[in-house]
């Protein structure tokens, strides 16, 4: 198992702690059964996995690195969750396909 298998909270610098949001971050194996599973359902993955995303909450999602496609590479995740706002943002980073993390 990686160690980037599960959601990291984001808490330094410590300045971040008060703030009324919290990021997490993970990498993904695109092409895995899981990601396909978060591609598809990305709000059931995060509820599942992230204990303060509820069921009706909304996702933006941007993607970085596009043109590289999502082709079998790791890709780097952070998720912004803010309560206040019942959204989560994801920020998809892919990496080269040459890259193996």
């Amino acid at each position: 198992m990686s160690k980037t298998e599960f959601w990291t909270r984001i808490d330094e610098p410590e300045q971040i702690r008060d703030e009324p949001w919290k990021m997490y971050w993970r990498e993904w194996k695109t092409g895995s059964e899981a990601f396909e599973k978060f591609l598809h359902d990305p709000i059931g993955v995060l509820v599942d996995e992230i204990r303060v995303v509820q069921p009706d909450w909304s996702v933006t999602t941007t993607v970085a690195n596009h043109q590289v496609g999502l082709s079998r590479s790791p890709i780097c995740i952070v998720a912004m969750v803010v309560p206040e706002e019942r959204r989560v943002y994801l920020w998809l980073y892919k990496h080269a396909p040459e890259a193996s993390y």
